[in-house]
C-alpha cells in the first residue's frame, strides 16, 4: 500500500450548504481539469462527494493512502475524510463532481437501507473510495445520466436526479464490496476539532471567542489552540479570518454589494480590517480582486463562482488565487 506524502498537517475545510428542497450541488461541464502539480494540501467537506472521472489518469490522496485510478472511474468521498486528486504527468485528467447529503436527498429510503448506507459511508477509506467504472457499468451509466440532467436542467430534472441518485446508492450497496471498519487516522484527528469547525461555519459572521470554540471540543483553550494548529496547519483566529475572506470572495463575485457591505456581512468590524486582511491573502484589495475575477478568461474559474449558491454558510478556504481545480 502506497502512503500519501506528508501533507496531512496542511488540511483545510470546504463547506457546502446542503439544505433546502434540492440538496445537490454540481460542479459540472467540461472545464474541471485536475492539476499534475504535486499535492500540498488535503481538504475535507461537510457532505458526501461523488466524483466522475471521465478522462485521463491520476492519484487520489485520501486519508493516509494514495490510490491510483484511470478513467472511467467513480470516487465516493464521505464527509470529513481528507483528500485531494492529482493528475499523472502528461495526463489531461477531467472530472465532474456532485455534493449531497443522502439523509436529506432520500427521505423515502427504508430505515434498513438508510442505516446500511450510513454504515457503508462511515467505513469508507483508501482504496474503497475509488470504483472502477469498467467493472461497474450500471453505476457509471446512472452517474452519467445524473450529471447530464444536472447540466441540461430540463423540466422536472430535480425529481429525475433524486430518483437516479436513489438508484445509484442502491447499486453502490449491492454491487460493491463493503469496506472494512478501519478509519483513517487523519479523519480521527479531524474529529477532535470538528465541532469547532462546524461552529465557525455557522457563526463566522459573528464575533467568535476561543473559549467558546474550545468548549465545543471539550478542551482547554491552550490545548485547543495547539491541537487545532497541528491538524489544520494554522491557528484558530487565522482560520476564522480565512473563512470570512473566502465567503467574501463568493459574495464579491456573485453580488453587486459594496465592499463595505460585504465586509460587514462576513464578520469584519471595520472596512479597513476587511481590506487589510483581504490584501494579505491575495495581494489585491477586494475591489481589485472583483474586477480581476470578472475579467478572468479561465472558464473553470468563472464556473466555480457562478455555481456557488447564495448561502450565508457557503465558503471555500483558499487554495490559490484563481482555482483551476477544487475536488
Amino acid at each position: 500500500m502506497k502512503t500519501s506524502p506528508d501533507i496531512t498537517r496542511n488540511i483545510y475545510y470546504r463547506h457546502f450548504d446542503i439544505t433546502g428542497g434540492f440538496p445537490v450541488i454540481g460542479l459540472l461541464g467540461n472545464n474541471w481539469q485536475i492539476s499534475p502539480e504535486p499535492a500540498t494540501r488535503l481538504h475535507f467537506h461537510n457532505c458526501l462527494e461523488i466524483g466522475y472521472c471521465y478522462k485521463g489518469s491520476g492519484h487520489l490522496y485520501v486519508g493516509d493512502e494514495t490510490v491510483s485510478f484511470s478513467s472511467p472511474s467513480i470516487q465516493i468521498i464521505p464527509p470529513n475524510l481528507p483528500h485531494i486528486n492529482q493528475a499523472d504527468p502528461g495526463q489531461d485528467l477531467r472530472a465532474k463532481w456532485l455534493y449531497t447529503d443522502p439523509s436529506l436527498l432520500l427521505p423515502s429510503l427504508s430505515p434498513h437501507l438508510a442505516s446500511e448506507l450510513r454504515d457503508y459511508l462511515n467505513h469508507l477509506s483508501g482504496h474503497s473510495c475509488v470504483i472502477d467504472g469498467n467493472q461497474h457499468e450500471e453505476m457509471l451509466y446512472i452517474l452519467r445520466m445524473i450529471t447530464r440532467e444536472m447540466e441540461e436542467r430540463r423540466p422536472h430534472y430535480q425529481s429525475v436526479v433524486r430518483e437516479l441518485l436513489h438508484t445509484f446508492f442502491l447499486l453502490l450497496l449491492r454491487d460493491t464490496d463493503h469496506p472494512s471498519s478501519a478509519s483513517s487516522d487523519a479523519t480521527m484527528r479531524i474529529g477532535v476539532i470538528l465541532p469547532a469547525i462546524s461552529y465557525v461555519a455557522e457563526n463566522y459572521m459573528n464575533e467568535i471567542d476561543m473559549d467558546t470554540l474550545a468548549r465545543t471540543c471539550h478542551l482547554s483553550v491552550s490545548h485547543f489552540r495547539r491541537i487545532f494548529k497541528q491538524i489544520l496547519g494554522l491557528p484558530p483566529l487565522e482560520y476564522i479570518q480565512t473563512v470570512r475572506i473566502e465567503r467574501a470572495r463568493v459574495l464579491l463575485y456573485n453580488h453587486d454589494l459594496s465592499v463595505t457591505e460585504i465586509g460587514m456581512q462576513v464578520g469584519f468590524s471595520t472596512p479597513s480590517s476587511f481590506i487589510r486582511q483581504f490584501h494579505q491573502l491575495y495581494g489585491l484589495s477586494p475591489g481589485q480582486w472583483r474586477k480581476k475575477a470578472h475579467s478572468e478568461e479561465n472558464p473553470a474559474v468563472l464556473e466555480y463562482f457562478r455555481q456557488m449558491p447564495s448561502s450565508s454558510q457557503q465558503f471555500f478556504p483558499q487554495e490559490s488565487d484563481l482555482p483551476r481545480h477544487i475536488p
